[in-house]
Parts: structure tokens; C-alpha cells; sequence
């Protein structure tokens, strides 16, 4: 008789704890998922942070948390993981009433992109481990992870004397009947142009300033269409990196910069324009534009946008760089006619150290050979 109590106890205690479970389990549960950081740079370490929270009295002897990351996010060998077409993550806790878990894991930013988590799904087991509940969390978190930063020894000595080159432009319309201010020497700065008094004042070397007389700019123009299909994604990512390395240069000596591209942005599905600009925040902007790019979008023609860039008669001496892999027939005539309209245009084809492009055999001393290596 007392067995049969026991049991019929048992059975009682089973189905009300489980009822409770089934009602009460997600009750005052708080899941996040996030980054460390929000933006990074290509081949940096940043963390996932995980932050469980059970504020309520009914304990949570297992719970389950599930959810996808891009499988370019290098995270260390782990059990509860899993890499197929993504990163899959499968983590486990155990909650006692009130008790909050903070987990952090390090991983490696591996590739350039906008990387977002949309969701998560949430698994409960009760007491005797058998009942379970599922919850699917509209939980977002995301990371920005900027194009690699090119050494200048790693660029190419041919694409180093061209941002020269088109530098040393610009500069000739400087009118040195605009004095602008003064600033801090720089090592190309000439001599003749080193206010004395002021670096006797400073105690460094400061050169004078001049306006320019005329609105200047570089547009960078990047095209993601490549000339054959073949490793497309190595040279879209060398281009994008090249733009990067572009705006860099120009910004650091002041020189407005904007980038037009055909690509689209991940976000919001809108081909990439940027506006003029020359200070550290322009520079990020143009970044965080570079690594929302989506390669697998649509992309809108190139020679339209080249057309519609030089259209704008708003700057009188704009330097135009186009970087692409593209050559064909279409895009060396297009580039032939902006020549033909004296407009001061550069093309910067990255290609393997084993491929010649034809083009840069012809002469023009503004086309250039980028060599990329497969192997980074």
C-alpha cells in the first residue's frame, strides 16, 4: 500500500513539476548574445559574450542554447560546435534560482564583412530531464569587420610612385595667396614652405598652410565584376583592400576622398556612395562602406556609374582611380573615352604575379599591375 502511495506521489510530483515547467520556464529568463566589439579589423581577435539570467525561483537544470555564427569567425576546437556551412553553436547551462552565467569565447575575425546573428533557439529540460521546451529568441547582435589594413612595404612599388604622382597634382593648384594656417611639419613637405617663426615657438617644425584654388578631390571607383570567374572572391577582397589603402593615403595628406562602387551594401541593398571628405572619421566611414559590401548582390553596371561620376562638373580637377580586374573590351573603351575628354583618370587592375594584363604593356604609365597573392 505505502509503494503505491509512493508511486502515485511520484507520478503526482512528475506531471505538477512539469506543468510548472511547460507554464513557467521562460518566465523572467534573459538570453543575450553579443560582441565584444562591434567593429574590428580583419584578422583581429574579438569575443562572443554570452549572459544568462534565471531571476525567478523555479531552478532551470538544463537549458540549451543554439545559434549560427558565419563560419569565418575562427573559434578555437570545440565539442558543442560544429562548422558546416556555418558556425553552429550548441551550449549547455545549468541555472539555480536568481543565478546569472557570463561565458566569453575568443574567436578570429577572419574575413572582411558585416556579420549578424538573428536569432537564437532555447531549449528547456525539467527536473527529470524528460519534458522539453523550445523557444525560438528574435535576439540580434552583429560585427563590422573592416578590410585588412595594407602595409605601404606590401603595396606595390609602381602603385606607390601613382598615389605619388597624382599627390604631387593636386598640390600644384595650391595658390599661396590663400594662407590657410599653419600645422605640424610632415616629411614631404618642401622646405621653402617651413614657417620659422612659428617652429621656434613650437619648438617643432610647423609649415604653412594654403587654400586651394580650385575644389579638388580622388574618387575611387571600385568595380567587384571581375574579368573571369575564376577565384573572383580573392581579387573582389584585394580590390576592396586596395580602396581601402587608397582612401587611407589621400586622407592622411588631406586630400578629399570619395568612393563610388557597383557593389551593394548588405544592410540596406543601396550601391555604395560616398562623398567627399579628408579627416580620420571620413576614413572609418569609408571603411565600414568597404566591409559592408556584398559580392553576392547584384551589381549595377560600371561603366553607367564611371558616366554618371564624370557628369559632375562641381570639381574642375578631380582624380579619377579605377580599380578593377575587369578588362574587357566595354570598360578599356570607356576608359579611352574619359582619357580622350582630359579628364585625369588611373586604373589599378590587381591580378597574380603570373598574369600580365595586356594593358599595362601598352605605354599608358596610368594603368598599373596590382599583384595579388592567393595565398594570405
Amino acid at each position: 500500500m505505502k509503494l503505491l502511495i509512493a508511486l502515485a506521489a511520484g507520478v503526482a510530483l512528475y506531471f505538477v513539476q512539469l506543468l510548472l515547467y511547460r507554464r513557467y520556464w521562460d518566465r523572467d529568463l534573459n538570453i543575450s548574445v553579443d560582441f565584444a566589439q562591434s567593429v574590428v579589423r580583419e584578422g583581429d581577435e574579438n569575443e562572443l559574450v554570452e549572459i544568462i539570467s534565471n531571476d525567478k525561483r523555479l531552478p532551470l537544470p538544463v537549458l540549451q542554447v543554439k545559434f549560427a555564427l558565419t563560419r569565418s569567425f575562427i573559434f578555437p576546437k570545440q565539442d558543442n560546435s560544429k562548422v558546416t556551412d556555418q558556425y553552429y553553436r550548441n551550449d549547455y547551462y545549468s541555472l539555480m534560482p536568481y543565478q546569472k552565467i557570463t561565458r566569453r569565447y575568443g574567436f578570429t575575425c577572419s574575413k572582411r564583412g558585416y556579420y549578424m546573428m538573428n536569432g537564437m533557439d532555447v531549449i528547456c529540460k525539467d527536473l527529470f530531464l524528460s519534458g522539453m521546451m523550445l523557444r525560438t529568441y528574435e535576439h540580434e547582435a552583429s560585427v563590422c569587420v573592416l578590410p585588412l589594413r595594407l602595409p605601404v612595404q606590401k603595396q606595390p612599388v609602381r602603385a606607390r610612385e601613382l598615389m605619388g604622382e597624382i599627390t604631387d597634382r593636386i598640390r600644384k593648384n595650391e595658390d599661396p595667396f590663400e594662407f590657410a594656417g599653419i600645422r605640424e611639419y610632415r616629411t614631404f613637405d618642401p622646405m621653402n614652405r617651413i614657417n620659422w617663426k612659428a617652429s621656434a615657438s613650437a619648438g617643432e617644425l610647423r609649415v604653412n598652410k594654403f587654400d586651394t584654388t580650385f575644389s579638388q578631390r580622388v574618387v575611387i571607383c571600385l568595380n567587384l565584376e571581375c574579368h573571369i570567374r575564376w577565384h573572383e572572391d580573392v581579387f573582389v577582397e584585394e580590390e576592396i583592400r586596395i580602396a581601402a589603402a587608397l582612401a587611407d593615403h589621400f586622407i592622411s595628406v588631406h586630400i578629399p576622398v570619395s568612393l563610388v562602387s557597383n557593389g551593394r551594401d548588405i544592410v540596406n541593398d543601396e550601391p555604395v556612395r560616398i562623398g567627399a571628405g579628408a579627416d580620420a572619421a571620413h576614413l572609418h566611414n569609408i571603411e565600414i562602406s568597404l566591409a559592408r559590401l556584398d559580392e553576392r548582390k547584384e551589381k549595377t553596371s560600371f561603366i553607367g556609374l564611371l558616366d554618371k561620376c564624370c557628369e559632375d562638373r562641381e570639381y574642375d580637377n578631380t582624380e579619377y582611380i579605377l580599380i578593377s580586374n575587369y578588362r574587357k573590351q566595354d570598360l578599356v573603351d570607356a576608359y579611352g573615352s574619359l582619357k580622350n575628354r582630359g579628364i585625369n583618370v588611373s586604373w589599378i587592375i590587381p591580378e597574380y604575379r603570373m598574369v600580365d594584363p595586356k594593358l599595362t604593356q601598352l605605354g599608358d604609365n596610368s594603368i598599373i599591375k596590382w599583384t595579388v597573392s592567393d595565398a594570405r
